[in-house]
């Protein structure tokens, strides 16, 4: 049923007895109002029907937004009210329906706390009868904990990451790093040897290798240590990462 609208527009018709808009802005009237005893209808039709036909269109938004008759009672406060009502749902739908992020989309949010309608990706429980389209993503009405985490793009079988699921964790790893040393046994008095390996090195038979140790012996009976040490040439930590900046990682409930 459609709601009642009680502010018409006035003079609308084809035939109307109103001036046309370009005498209009050129009558005096315009500018001084009208005389106390020489009102000219025509003129007078005009501005009728600009102030109603506005009043008409502003009182059918606040019906249709609102879904009640807009009734011509003279309370201007009640009126201002649902007005305001009404524009801030039509904005709330209209922004709605561009957003191009959907429910369940993880957001970096650089506050710690999330916006209204929004998550904190942070492992924690969800109701999925009060997030219905948030469960669609998350069927198990639990969000991702993503707090110190990197986001992968899923290989989907292009053949980078093979192997892996959706929403599948995936552990720190490197690349295999290798080198190595060549020890040469000197037949008539000393000799070298690598009598330990560790890290990246190992031992073969008659070839040692080792990222710790090696030990030289001559006349002097002198041990060197030999130290590999990454940190000597890139910077390093307890974990592989790249250079990042910290954001709160989000997710838009319903």
């Amino acid at each position: 049923m459609s709601q009642k609208n009680d502010f018409k527009a006035f003079s609308i018709s084809d035939n109307a007895n109103i001036v046309s808009q370009e005498k209009y802005e050129e009558s005096q009237n315009l500018k001084t109002g009208f005389p106390p005893e020489n009102v000219s209808t025509h003129v007078l039709n005009k501005v009728l029907r600009q102030s109603s036909t506005i009043s008409s269109v502003v009182a059918n938004f606040i019906a249709t937004q609102s879904g009640e008759d807009v009734l011509d009672d003279g309370d201007i406060a009640k009126l201002t009210v649902r007005f305001n009502r009404a524009l801030d749902k039509a904005l709330e739908q209209k922004i709605s329906g561009i957003s191009s992020i959907p429910v369940g989309s993880p957001i970096p949010w650089p506050l710690s706390h999330p916006p209204s309608g929004y998550f904190t990706c942070n492992g924690s429980a969800f109701s999925r009868s009060q997030y219905p389209k948030l469960a669609e993503a998350y069927p198990d009405g639990r969000l991702p904990d993503l707090r110190g985490e990197f986001i992968r793009g899923w290989d989907d079988g292009r053949g980078i990451d093979s192997g892996r699921v959706l929403l599948t964790n995936q552990s720190d790893a490197i690349r295999n790093i290798t080198g190595g040393f060549k020890t040469r046994r000197i037949l008539n008095g000393g000799h070298f040897t690598i009598f330990t390996s560790t890290g990246c090195f190992s031992q073969e038979l008659n070839r040692s290798f080792t990222a710790a140790t090696i030990q030289t012996t001559n006349v002097e009976h002198r041990v060197d240590d030999i130290i590999f040490d990454a940190s000597h040439v890139v910077p390093t930590a307890n974990e592989n990462r790249p250079r990042n900046i910290a954001f709160n990682y989000i997710v838009k409930a319903e």
